[in-house]
């Protein structure tokens, strides 16, 4: 990787809060694999194998303290020096900052403000295909399928709102995907306590979906 890349490797100027559940290793790992991948490609990082045991939900929200900022529509699809992204966020005045990332407090961008912000990004923050071609990611050969956190970590743990959110909506559709299968006789049905926390969490989703109703 070129020398301008490396030098905002530093970590002295970088520094940025774990989400709970990672370490700095698989930290560094997934600032390989966002640029060379790219934000928003979260399917395209588990599928390479990289960060086993990780799940979107996961990737998304240490994603926004890489970059300092929780709103990540403006990088969508850009393959950008993170750290870079970083460092000019924490220059920034006047604004509101949670685990060290800014909190988005005014209206949403409009489609054709995204598509502005996005060109700009790639024009300030991009890094070449030279660079990307140099980046080597670890591959771990795992049988499991991608883990979640449980409600009860959800709910107890150090998360923003937006945070349990992802997390939530997350846990729910793998809850509802295994449901399914069961219901389809692929996979056995079992009664052991994780199964049933599934079933008393489908219960709590199904019953707040009927009084938003």
């Amino acid at each position: 990787m070129s020398k301008q890349i490396v030098h905002h490797q530093s970590q002295s100027l970088w520094n940025y809060t774990l989400s709970p559940g990672w370490t700095m290793k698989e930290v560094e790992i997934l600032n390989l694999a966002l640029m060379k991948f790219g934000i928003g490609k979260w399917r395209k990082i588990i599928n390479s194998e990289c960060l086993p045991g990780k799940s979107i939900g996961q990737i998304y929200m240490q994603t926004q303290r890489l970059l300092g900022q929780q709103s990540l529509g403006e990088f969508m699809g850009l393959q950008v020096d993170l750290k870079k992204v970083y460092l000019h966020n924490m220059q920034k005045k006047n604004v509101f900052r949670k685990n060290n990332s800014i909190i988005n407090t005014g209206d949403n961008m409009t489609q054709e403000e995204r598509k502005k912000r996005i060109a700009e990004n790639k024009k300030n923050f991009g890094i070449s295909p030279a660079d990307i071609a140099l980046i080597k990611l670890p591959r771990y050969h795992v049988n499991s399928q991608t883990s979640f956190l449980s409600h009860d970590e959800i709910m107890e743990g150090n998360f923003t709102t937006v945070e349990k959110i992802n997390n939530l909506c997350a846990l729910k559709k793998d809850i509802l995907r295994k449901l399914k299968k069961i219901e389809n006789g692929e996979i056995e049905e079992t009664f052991d306590e994780e199964v049933e926390q599934k079933r008393r969490y489908k219960k709590v989703m199904t019953d707040s979906d009927s009084s938003s109703a």
